[in-house]
């Protein structure tokens, strides 16, 4: 993980920025502030240190993996490989310590059924129909990251958030334990769109800039998501009859 020394009259958002773009060449942004860590030193162990961890995101799209050749530094000089890789729950990077506060980055992720009338939006990319959604961010409530999600991977904005479908624990007794706690939610929406149209995506996520083609597809025949059949497709069309 990236980080290093606060210099002299820099705050710890100088230095994060300083750091990031020495390390990683990545310009980026400060979120906020997870936690502070008072740890003794390698050599001296009467003397302590403070470790601010923070969450920081870049300020422009970037590739999965790249290389950064470090030469601010002279310590660290060299070429280094730079890779995202998912945030577990429990997982250790560089060493007990730099790992710590990742528990806070676990961000959420909601799953969007969004209907008009007995119409299901779907999208469809790389052979499989999928539904709208994603993780929320930290500041986000579930009703504005799923929102957030539907408009960025769809188009749609006109969406109201009805009720959820499946909490954390019904999701994982439905699906099985996934690497996020995932929220199930029903959106509908009363917008005059096309039976089917394409979208970029939008937003600072991994698909952002895919093509996905969107449809509205009948409940009552909606094709396998995800390569499967939904459990929570007929849930919803027998909630949606009954009304």
């Amino acid at each position: 993980m990236p980080g290093g020394g606060i210099e002299a009259g820099e705050t710890v958002e100088d230095t994060v920025k300083r750091e990031l773009l020495e390390e990683t060449g990545l310009d980026v942004k400060l979120v906020r502030e997870l936690g502070v860590l008072r740890q003794p030193g390698r050599r001296d162990p009467d003397f302590r240190h403070e470790s601010h961890f923070v969450q920081a995101v870049p300020t422009e799209p970037t590739e999965d993996e790249w290389e950064h050749f470090i030469e601010e530094n002279e310590i660290e000089r060299g070429l280094v490989r730079c890779r995202w890789v998912p945030i577990l729950a429990g997982m250790s990077v560089h060493g007990r310590n730099r790992g710590a506060f990742l528990d806070a980055l676990l961000r959420k992720r909601v799953v969007a059924f969004v209907t008009r009338g007995t119409d299901l939006l779907v999208f469809d990319f790389e052979g499989l129909t999928e539904l709208p959604g994603g993780r929320i961010d930290a500041h986000e409530s579930l009703a504005e990251g799923i929102v957030r999600e539907v408009e960025e991977e769809t188009g749609l904005a006109e969406v109201r958030l009805v009720e959820e479908l499946a909490d954390a624990k019904e999701f994982e007794r439905l699906y099985g334990r996934g690497a996020h706690e995932t929220h199930v939610l029903h959106l509908v929406t009363d917008a005059e769109t096309p039976a089917e149209w394409e979208h970029r995506v939008t937003g600072t996520g991994m698909d952002a800039g895919l093509v996905y083609a969107c449809r509205w597809v009948p409940l009552s025949d909606c094709p396998p998501l995800w390569g499967k059949p939904d459990p929570l497709v007929e849930k919803l069309r027998m909630s949606i009859s009954e009304e």
